[in-house]
């Protein structure tokens, strides 16, 4: 399948990920908006999470086909899927659903939001862009994801300040936005307000919370932004023109990454966010859809059905809980009902998905290999 590199922005290709100013003519090379290059390969870097490494299958700059490139200036794409040039995130110890999130960063559930942000990529190709090539400083659990025209104000009010800005908040998926639902509703983490998702500015690509607000409010209000007020000091919206209400993209992307994995149990897909698309977000395992974690999966009906031998155990325990199911290693409408009935006998929630409660009620710990 056919490994492109696309240049949305004007870039510099290196030999080095340093600043472009840094490198010497030979080290370096201009690329316009525009360009189309097929690739060989690809690779993130352990050392810097800005760049990526291409390989190119063809094309050579200065004797060179391997060279360094910022990842907010381009993108990759493998046949008709663009490829989400975010590094893979730190994968937690256990598996949980969103609704089962009481750590107080949003950072748990970073591998459900890049498939979420990889979705909407595909019904709107960048829609959002990202930012990190700016001079900011970001928070771990921050998205630095903008839609392009608040991205540009963004750039020239820091170019006008000329230092760092430090960013404590910008792009927020719906998935980060529930669990900060989830925690005001349960008074956890201090929270004392928080919109339900998708209603929080922070979904519309439009919107950052930084340090030393009032030293870059003038700033940022010469270039689109504006102020929201002492009631939530630290927060900027971006008014200037050429954007679009992205929420429902989100909602529609939720939507699709759903039916793909639960084909039973289908969201209409119609951007709307309503208790069935909420249900089915808080059911989502944080880590992303058929991602294992320590050799267990969130396991759910799906197309095709999801089988190994963290299914085989599962079924197991159903027989030895006196359930008459075959144990084939395979989570098909059979698995599912019998988990229904399981998970309504030990008062679960009876969705028919096996997370981290409904294992410990089986007495499934561990498995040693898929």
């Amino acid at each position: 399948m056919a490994l492109k590199l696309k240049i949305i922005e004007d870039t510099v290709l290196k030999q080095k990920p340093i600043d472009s100013s840094q490198l010497a003519d030979n080290d370096k090379q201009s690329i316009p908006q525009g360009t189309e290059l097929e690739l060989h390969s690809w690779a993130f870097l352990e050392e810097d999470n800005a760049h990526v490494r291409v390989a190119f299958a063809q094309d050579s700059f200065k004797d060179r086909n391997t060279w360094l490139v910022f990842k907010g200036h381009i993108q990759i794409v493998e046949g008709d899927r663009m490829v989400l040039l975010e590094t893979p995130p730190v994968v937690p110890i256990i598996s949980l659903m969103v609704r089962e999130v009481t750590s107080c960063s949003t950072s748990i559930v970073r591998g459900l939001d890049m498939q979420i942000i990889a979705e909407m990529n595909i019904l709107i190709p960048n829609v959002l862009v990202s930012f990190e090539d700016l001079n900011v400083r970001l928070e771990p659990a921050v998205w630095p994801l903008l839609q392009l025209p608040a991205k540009r104000g963004l750039e020239r009010a820091i170019q006008e300040r000329g230092i760092q800005m430090q960013i404590n908040s910008a792009y927020r998926t719906i998935a980060q936005q529930l669990i900060l639902f989830n925690h005001f509703q349960n008074r956890r983490c201090g929270i004392s307000l928080a919109a339900r998702p998708p209603r929080s500015n922070h979904q519309s690509g439009l919107a950052i919370d930084i340090s030393d607000n009032q030293g870059w409010r003038p700033f940022l209000e010469r270039w689109g932004w504006r102020w929201l007020g002492p009631n939530d000091a630290v927060h900027f919206d971006f008014v200037g023109g050429g954007t679009r209400d992205i929420r429902p993209v989100a909602v529609r992307a939720f939507q699709r990454l759903w039916n793909k994995h639960n084909i039973s149990d289908r969201l209409v897909i119609d951007g709307a966010y309503g208790s069935d698309t909420e249900r089915g977000l808080n059911s989502s395992p944080v880590e992303g859809f058929d991602i294992s974690i320590l050799n267990f999966r969130v396991l759910r009906l799906s197309r095709p059905f999801m089988q190994g031998e963290d299914v085989r155990l599962v079924q197991q325990a159903l027989l030895e809980a006196g359930f008459p199911i075959e144990v084939d290693g395979i989570y098909g409408p059979g698995t599912q009902t019998a988990i229904r009935i399981f998970q309504s006998r030990q008062d679960l929630v009876d969705d028919g998905i096996v997370g981290s409660a409904t294992l410990a009620e089986l007495g499934v710990e561990k498995v040693q290999s898929i």
